[in-house]
């Protein structure tokens, strides 16, 4: 295994982790829709467990996150609020589509880093595949939860 390499790819989903796990936190306070902002909570409390898992494996392979790259998610996070929807001060009915597209987008980059990982774990004893393999499991069920989610609120948005 080359650890230079492996560190640098468990450092960069470190960073990608913190902001998924700060948007899913922004996105279960401010959604327009009560519903879907409890789901999305729920889904957070699961992604934020999942980045602590991700820094037992880090710790596992003898890299420790970096907490610059963590600061720079998020603010990149924040950053990334910033869209032309034309309004300065209130959220726009189409916020509440593309955060979950955003959040499908942040468990897709989630569920790539468990995948490469588990093409590795047995190749590495350091890597746990069983562990990998309910990781792999567990962004799945988000990833249906989310659909469903995003269809039913754009459905509503554009139908309002």
């Amino acid at each position: 295994m080359d650890d230079e390499v492996l560190h640098g790819y468990l450092q960069h989903h470190w960073v990608g982790s913190t902001a998924g796990v700060s948007l899913f936190q922004r996105v279960a306070r401010s959604h327009g829709d009560p519903a879907a902002a409890t789901v999305v909570g729920e889904l957070g409390e699961e992604v934020a467990g999942e980045r602590e898992t991700l820094r037992g494996l880090m710790t596992a392979v003898g890299v420790r996150p970096s907490r610059v790259g963590a600061l720079a998610a998020r603010a990149g996070e924040v950053a990334g609020r910033l869209k032309p929807n034309g309004r300065v001060l209130s959220r726009s009915p189409l916020t509440d589509v593309l955060e979950l597209e955003a959040l499908r987008d942040a468990v897709y980059g989630k569920r790539g880093g468990w995948e490469v990982l588990r093409s590795v774990a047995d190749d590495d004893p350091r890597l746990d595949a069983a562990l990998l393999d309910d990781l792999l499991a567990r962004s799945d069920r988000q990833l249906e939860r989310l659909q469903g989610l995003h269809v039913g609120v754009s459905r509503k948005r554009l139908l309002a």
